[in-house]
């Protein structure tokens, strides 16, 4: 019996295929779970509670992905995710350690766009930590660590791949202030263009992820879902 192929190799523009393929494949459940938890940060925007507001931003982020992950995860194993059990991940048994573990991600990346070390760097090297601890159910520490050794000399296509849908993006939203202006129709308008972009954003951890150990370590994207059952 012959061994099955490997898989082929991927690079920046088949990542960018890939996530859009499953965000336009999925879009009414992943737009769903991505417009409750932007519904929760507008209200927030609304309300002005300052730094109050800016840690509640936090937590939908990480909510968000948490949810969107698990769904990318169920449909590159072959499965149909529905926004409803994405949405009840929010009752897994580790759902505070996978929040605690996004909040800590998030919020170093960003500080870190403002102190020593550039968020370019950190970025690529805890691309995979949620669907780590996801998948494989290790502590906080653990997920991080093996982010960096799935990660290690695949860090450059893997920050390309951010970087170029951060520019598409950004370029979007650019174009939506320069018509509308900065009004509440733009508001309302660029809150709706953020949770699409969710959409095909937030998938990427998992993409790589699967990506990682398909390259690394044999694994097929349907035996990488089926540890979440």
């Amino acid at each position: 019996m012959t061994a099955p192929p490997p898989p082929p190799p991927w690079t920046v523009i088949s990542v960018l295929e890939r996530s859009y393929a499953m965000a336009r494949d999925n879009f009414p459940a992943f737009v769903t779970v991505a417009m409750v938890f932007a519904a929760v940060s507008l209200v927030v925007d609304v309300l002005s509670l300052g730094l109050l507001g800016g840690l509640i931003h936090l937590v939908c982020s990480a909510a968000a992905a948490i949810c969107i992950t698990w769904g990318t995860l169920q449909a590159m194993g072959g499965r149909k995710p529905e926004w409803e059990p994405m949405l009840r991940q929010l009752q897994r048994p580790n759902f505070g350690m996978l929040l605690l573990l996004g909040c800590i991600q998030y919020f170093v990346i960003a500080i870190s766009a403002i102190l020593i070390v550039p968020p370019f760097f950190l970025l690529p090297l805890w691309a995979v930590t949620i669907p780590v601890m996801m998948v494989e159910r290790i502590d906080i520490g653990g997920a991080f660590n093996r982010s960096m050794d799935l990660t290690r000399y695949r860090r450059l296509p893997i920050l390309g791949t951010f970087v170029l849908w951060a520019l598409i993006f950004g370029a979007g939203a650019v174009v939506i202030v320069l018509l509308l202006g900065h009004g509440p129709i733009a508001h309302f308008v660029l809150w709706v263009y953020s949770a699409v972009a969710a959409t095909v954003v937030q998938p990427l951890p998992a993409i790589f992820y699967v990506l990682l150990r398909e390259e690394k370590e044999g694994m097929t994207a349907e035996q990488i879902a089926a540890a979440l059952d």
